[in-house]
């Protein structure tokens, strides 16, 4: 097999100089646009840190609680941005789909939960069997303790 020539210099060095200086300016101007940026967001997340602190201490919203309920918002937007992306004509059949493969179904007792409301009482549910769990050996450890007095 024969090396391939190598190609030969076919361009000006001041063309070359003119366009790394041109793409380092445009980087330079990324940096200062996102430096500026940076600035406002941290403003933004100051005020919005500030406003969950008064909702705690002055309106008693629990901030884990409004923190979660948050994030939840947030990703229902985000399930919303997934439909808005599946063809006019497979709306229905996204739909029938997303609800029969779903991760977190709804009970026969609570069926118009959303996911959500069905992640907090299965946590709830979890919790409840820890609670019972730790009760029921407290109990034992007590009656061993009265048949040994």
């Amino acid at each position: 097999m024969t090396p391939k020539p190598q190609i030969k210099n076919s361009y000006e060095d001041s063309d070359f100089e003119q366009v790394i200086a041109e793409i380092e300016e445009m980087d330079d101007e990324c940096e200062t646009i996102s430096a500026t940026a940076r600035g406002k967001i941290s403003g933004v997340k100051t005020r919005k840190a500030n406003r969950i602190k008064i909702a705690k201490q002055e309106l008693n919203i629990p901030t884990d609680v409004l923190k979660a309920v948050l994030k939840q918002r947030k990703l229902e937007r985000q399930l919303a941005n997934i439909s808005a992306g599946i063809p006019d004509d497979m709306v229905e059949l996204y739909a029938d789909a997303a609800g029969q493969f779903t991760f977190l179904k709804p009970d026969a007792e609570h069926p118009t939960d959303n996911a959500a409301q069905v992640a907090a009482r299965q946590r709830a549910a979890d919790i409840q069997k820890v609670t019972d769990e730790e009760a029921a050996a407290g109990a034992e450890a007590l009656d061993q303790l009265a048949q040994v007095h």
